[in-house]
Formats: C-alpha cells, sequence, structure tokens
C-alpha cells in the first residue's frame, strides 16, 4: 500500500533537525523522548496507516488498553490505543523513548522528519497531551552538583514552587556517582529533569567507574496538555528541537550572581549565558477559561456521573436532598467564579 513502510531491520540512531543550532554550540543535540497525541476519531487503521505510515498488519493486537481505551495496536514500544464507539477520546498514539528511537528509523526510511510527523498530526486534528524533549549536553556547560549548590544558596530565580534532587554515591571508596535535579511538580504540566548521563548509562550496563562518561548531562523537558499542544506548534515554526527546549528551560529557570540589588535584577551567570546563548525565552500559551470550563466538564462527565446518578435516584428513594445540598454547599475558588463570568459574558455576547 503507497505511503505504508515496514519495520527496518535495525532501530538505531538518531534523527537530527532540519536546521542547524546556531547558538548552541554543536556539543549539544536534542531528540523527542516521549509523545502521545489524541485523535477525535475511531478510525484507529487510518491513524495507523496516514499518521504514522504503519499497517496493522505489522502490529500486534490486543483487545484492552489503558487510560479507559479497550483495545491497542503495537510495535514494541509504539503503541495505539483505541476507544469504543461511544466514547468521544478516540484514538490515541503513545511512544516512549525507546518507541520514539523506533520511530526515528522508520521516519528516516521515509526520508522524512519529526516535523512532518508533527505536521500530518496536526492536519488529522491530532491534540499533543505529552511531549518530552531531551538535550544532550557533552560539552558540558555546567556539572549537576554545582546547579544544587547554587540553589541552595538561592543564587537562581524559578518560576517552579519545588526543586529536589537525588545523589548517589559508591560505598567502595565514597566517589560520587552521579546526581539528578527535579524541577517542579512531575503532576503539573511543565518538569524539568537534569541529570549526568553518563552514570546513569553506567548503572544501566554495568560500566566500570574509570570509563563512565562523566562530561555527559541530560537536560529533559517534560510538557502536557496545553504546553505540550504549544510546543508542538513553536516545533512547526521554528522546526528545532533544541531552541525550543532551550527557550522553554529558560523561561522556567536562570542561574545568576548575587548582588547589592533586588535578586530580579541579578545579572545571569556566565555559564549560564553560554549555555542559554540567544534563544530568549518562550511562554507556553494556557487555554483560556472557557477551554477549561471544557475540560472541566469532560472530566466530570468521565469521572462523576455515574456517582451522581446513584445519589440522585437514593435522593428520590428517601426523599432527601443530598445532591443538591452538595451542590449548593460547594466553596467556589476564583477559577470557578471566573468560568461561571466568562460564560455569561459570552452568552451576553452572541444574544445581544
Amino acid at each position: 500500500m503507497t505511503g505504508l513502510v515496514q519495520p527496518p531491520l535495525a532501530n538505531r540512531g538518531v534523527q537530527n533537525t532540519k536546521k542547524e543550532k546556531e547558538t548552541v554550540e554543536n556539543t549539544v543535540t536534542s531528540i523527542v523522548d516521549y509523545i502521545r497525541v489524541s485523535f477525535k476519531t475511531h478510525d484507529v487503521k487510518d491513524i495507523i496507516q496516514n499518521v504514522l505510515h504503519l499497517h496493522e498488519d505489522f502490529m500486534k493486537h490486543k483487545p484492552t488498553g489503558f487510560y479507559g481505551y479497550v483495545g491497542t495496536y503495537e510495535m514494541d514500544m509504539i503503541k495505539v490505543f483505541y476507544s469504543a464507539p461511544h466514547d468521544a477520546r478516540g484514538v490515541l498514539i503513545e511512544m516512549s523513548g525507546q518507541g520514539c528511537r523506533q520511530f526515528e528509523a522508520f521516519l528516516e526510511c521515509r526520508k522524512k522528519t519529526w516535523f512532518d510527523f508533527f505536521q500530518e498530526c496536526k492536519d488529522k486534528n491530532g491534540k499533543f497531551t505529552r511531549l518530552d524533549i531531551a538535550i544532550d549536553d557533552k560539552k558540558t556547560y555546567f556539572s549537576i552538583p554545582s546547579l544544587w549548590n547554587r540553589i541552595r544558596r538561592k543564587e537562581c530565580i524559578t518560576k517552579f514552587k519545588s526543586i529536589s534532587y537525588d545523589g548517589s554515591t559508591l560505598v567502595d571508596g565514597g566517589k560520587p556517582y552521579g546526581m539528578t535535579l527535579y524541577m517542579g511538580s512531575k503532576k503539573s504540566d511543565v518538569y524539568f529533569c537534569f541529570y549526568q548521563k553518563g552514570f546513569e548509562q553506567a548503572q544501566k550496563y554495568d560500566i566500570p567507574y574509570d570509563d563512565i562518561d562523566k562530561n555527559w548531562n541530560r537536560y529533559e523537558v517534560r510538557l502536557k496538555d496545553d504546553r505540550a499542544e504549544k510546543a508542538v506548534q513553536e516545533l512547526l515554526k521554528k522546526e528545532d528541537l533544541t531552541y525550543i527546549a532551550i527557550a522553554v528551560i529558560n523561561y522556567y529557570i536562570r542561574f545568576v550572581d548575587k548582588d547589592n540589588r533586588h535578586k530580579q535584577h541579578w545579572e545571569s551567570s556566565q555559564f549560564w549565558k553560554r549555555f542559554i546563548g540567544e534563544v530568549g525565552k518562550l511562554r507556553l500559551h494556557v487555554k483560556t477559561e472557557k477551554d477549561t470550563f471544557e475540560k472541566s466538564y469532560m472530566w466530570l462527565l468521565n469521572n462523576c456521573a455515574p456517582i451522581i446518578r446513584v445519589v440522585l435516584e437514593m435522593d428520590k428513594a428517601e426523599g432527601t436532598n443530598h445532591l443538591s445540598d452538595m451542590i449548593l454547599n460547594a466553596k467556589l475558588q476564583k477559577k470557578h467564579i471566573d468560568m461561571i463570568e466568562t460564560f455569561l459574558a459570552e452568552r451576553e455576547r452572541q444574544m445581544g
């Protein structure tokens, strides 16, 4: 069938972007490291054939799925979930890091790039709900332990509410054995993970300490929902993974040198300036309140409607008002009041 590719014999290798990175030296490269993209369609074969450009015959079919989906087509770590006919969720493509590496080989066979894939997803009205970009830095521009020391000394300005670390030490000899910084909450839409990749590979493959690549850092930018969607839009404009990933990092965190002025006016440290280069900052747009209401409504419909119906039927049988009391006594937060006001203002505009 035209446009379909058969799985290549090997799935190794990292695909380069179309454009050379001008603002960061070539010792820094980036890869797509995780993807979820959903489609409001039940034609799973169309998504497999015309977005992934594979054929379902090459994939293992399972009558079970995750995230509420009822079935799965999978090829190793490339997974396509589909929902029941009455379920509006439709179809979901998910690729882990290994799945992304395998899919890059398929793209290379077709002489295509990740940006071609992103565009084909958008052409099918796909919505990205997860996008991870990993930056590999072999220069390196800074050490992970030195970043943690600066954070402890309050020499960083960040939009994150929490930053934590995990460090290892060899029992024999007391040598440091890698550190990881976690920036933000894993439950939030933006989350960074900076770690010493050489040590991580050493633990994974049992590499002797003296043979570890100690000048290899990885900076992972993990984006969900609105932020993932916005990042893909920017990637389609710029077609440069490294540029977009560093622009996001630069918006959320900055390492500085102390002086006598207010902290917000402290100058960025030289090592940070060299790393960021001329990239600038990328603020990932947040949806309007109308979209937030629609998202909340769908969550209520999919997760709470059955138990609401149970309470309603019990109220009818017992002559009680548990459901109405619960609703009337609910304490509204500012975001809920904003939803109501936005809805009423939009309704008034349409009517008048």
